[in-house]
């Protein structure tokens, strides 16, 4: 079913442009749609070319910093789409049976569980397979996707079985916070230098932090209890302390759902006598995670921008 883009994510766009709508909505792997979610035109228009076959059927490698929000619209666009997602967290330590299966034992027997790699290219509803921190893959590991990447038939060699992996039309999506080149920055710890030519496999999106007019109408969504002076200087200190988190100053950092965080737990707090409540739910909501020195920077800008 086709329904115009303008209805399926709130954003302003010809009536004529469409987007196909799957009938799977009792499929248990369709994630829950967010009804606040606020889509970025730019990337979601790079996402539904990716849909398309702009690339053919190639995957998708989303990369950006921390808290961009790269696994989040792919939720969401699946969300809206009835498309099941299978989202697989992936660490420096993962092999290929926590990808593709094992044999486990049932009443004294041995019995082979499809990993959720396997699981979602064998969905018949069409899958997207989402790994998460990608790029914290051994190289090892992620060379051996290629074959999948490209869409070429592989077989499971404990039970022998073929599969085509665009059998059902499953896609395949990589998110990390590098671009398989490793990290310089000291940032992002665990990721890994990968494959050059496992690289080439993917067409890839960029997603940086979203702009203040987009993170404000978020904010407004989540939380339209906050005043709108107030829900912009809180744009203005995330947006600032990324900036002292990209150059290395703090290690900590806004995604949009902690900034959500803070104005939800400052409105809840704002009765509470005796404390800031901006400056209270600012360290519920983020600087109980900064050590000491980056904490007492925060409570400064907070001062500085808001009081």
């Amino acid at each position: 079913m086709k329904k115009p883009i303008t209805e399926i994510f709130d954003i302003q766009a010809p009536a004529t442009i469409t987007v196909d709508i799957r009938d799977n909505g009792k499929h248990p792997m369709i994630p829950r749609t967010n009804q606040d979610y606020v889509f970025r035109r730019d990337i979601l228009s790079d996402i539904l070319a990716w849909i398309r076959g702009a690339a053919g059927t190639d995957p998708l490698y989303v990369v950006g910093p921390t808290g961009s929000g790269k696994s989040s619209i792919i939720t969401q666009i699946a969300a809206r789409l009835n498309i099941p997602l299978y989202v697989v967290s992936c660490h420096e330590r993962m092999e290929m049976p926590e990808l593709f299966g094992r044999f486990v034992v049932r009443s004294g027997t041995m019995e082979w569980v499809d990993g959720p790699f396997i699981q979602g290219l064998k969905d018949p509803a069409g899958a997207w397979i989402l790994l998460d921190e990608a790029d914290t893959l051994d190289p090892g590991t992620f060379v051996g996707l290629n074959a999948v990447n490209e869409g070429r038939t592989i077989m499971v060699p404990e039970t022998g079985e073929s599969i085509d992996p665009l059998r059902y039309g499953a896609r395949i999506i990589f998110a990390g916070n590098t671009a398989g080149h490793g990290d310089a920055t000291g940032l992002y710890q665990s990721t890994k230098r990968q494959n050059l030519a496992s690289m080439g496999r993917f067409m890839m999106l960029e997603v940086g932090y979203a702009d203040p007019a987009e993170e404000n109408l978020a904010l407004e969504k989540a939380v339209p209890e906050v005043p709108s002076p107030i829900r912009q200087k809180m744009v203005e200190v995330a947006n600032k302390v990324r900036d002292l988190f990209v150059s290395g100053e703090i290690e900590v950092t806004f995604c949009t759902r902690t900034l959500i965080r803070w104005a939800q737990l400052a409105t809840f707090f704002k009765a509470k006598p005796g404390v800031n409540p901006i400056v209270y739910a600012l360290d519920r909501a983020l600087g109980f995670r900064a050590e000491p020195q980056s904490r007492q920077a925060l409570h400064e800008l907070v001062q500085r921008i808001i009081a």
